[in-house]
């Protein structure tokens, strides 16, 4: 017959037991091998319940699918990527039809960057389009925008759209290695990071100088900044690596302070001078007025620098990443 104390030790044992295999599935989530945090910074975590789909380590990326309340969120090294909310709307819209209004021909665009299809998506809407070029370095994340059925079902399927192209390569080698040019080219990539510091390869003076070499007359440049708010910093020193280059920047933001207590920033690059009355929409947008653009481009004072024109990103330096490392202490 077993008694009380055999009882209470035989309780204490499956509660220890329980407690030690917490733990270790803590420590694997969050702190080691296959740890979460190599896919989701904690700063970066969706607010709430939400469900990991799948991690996936490829060759560049540690990618994240996840689900919350029916979106879907992808991350990479950490950092979110894109996702199917409102949120990523209001981004592609900001980022794609400011150039396209500008830009003088809208028939070859290229997107760096484009494997989620969302700012494809926007291309698409103007007739005028011939072809789109859609280059991404990662074959999940362009996979996923062409298959995953609620990323299709979000960017329309653009990335199977007959006017467009897809391309799995790095973005500097396959401008590098084209004779071809284009109206429009929008670079939408993420900050460089100590994840991925070769990025910085890709805001580089020598880079836009190669950019410039493939852009038609009358074209524009659009290079994605984010977190503007979070480091000014760094929005200040892409504008003068583009004018290093001996492009003409106009830069401009989307405010979501209000919102979610952050701001996104663009720098728009031409050959040629270009202001703010140059931005006549050409369709109509959701998020986007007249109201709105007059708001873009008045920069506010927390994201005015001043910024030496001498420091700019090369090949040969980490300036954007040490602005990174600091801005987020890492």
């Amino acid at each position: 017959m077993i008694d009380q104390s055999q009882l209470l030790w035989f309780g204490m044992g499956i509660g220890f037991t329980l407690i030690v295999r917490s733990l270790i599935w803590l420590y694997w989530r969050y702190w080691g091998a296959g740890s979460l945090r190599d896919y989701i910074f904690e700063e970066e975590e969706p607010a709430g319940d939400y469900r990991v789909i799948k991690k996936i380590k490829t060759l560049v990326h540690k990618v994240a699918l996840v689900e919350q309340d029916g979106q879907f969120h992808v991350f990479a090294n950490g950092s979110e990527m894109f996702s199917t909310t409102e949120d990523e709307n209001k981004y592609a819209e900001a980022l794609v039809h400011v150039p396209m209004a500008v830009a003088q021909k809208r028939q070859r665009i290229l997107i760096i960057g484009g494997g989620g299809g969302i700012t494809t998506r926007e291309a698409l809407l103007y007739p005028e389009v011939n072809e789109i070029t859609a280059v991404d370095i990662d074959s999940t994340i362009m996979d996923l925008g062409k298959n995953l059925e609620a990323l299709v079902k979000f960017n329309k399927g653009s990335l199977n759209h007959p006017k467009v192209r897809t391309v799995i390569q790095d973005g500097r080698a396959f401008v590098e290695n084209s004779s071809e040019k284009w109206d429009v080219i929008i670079q939408d990539l993420p900050e460089p990071a100590s994840e991925c510091p070769d990025l910085s390869r890709l805001f580089s003076v020598e880079f836009y100088k190669i950019l410039q070499q493939h852009l038609e007359p009358g074209g524009v440049i659009t290079v994605s900044c984010p977190y503007v708010s979070t480091m000014p910093e760094y929005f200040g020193a892409v504008q003068a690596t583009l004018e290093a280059a001996g492009f003409y920047v106009l830069p401009y933001h989307f405010d979501f302070i209000v919102e979610f207590g952050s701001d996104w920033g663009f720098c728009m690059a031409a050959t040629r001078p270009i202001s703010s009355s140059d931005v006549q929409l050409k369709l109509p947008t959701r998020y986007l007025n007249q109201r709105r653009l007059k708001d873009m481009f008045s920069i506010p004072y927390y994201l005015s620098v001043e910024w030496d024109e001498r420091y700019i990103q090369t090949d040969q330096n980490k300036l954007l990443l040490k602005i990174v490392e600091e801005a987020w202490g890492k």
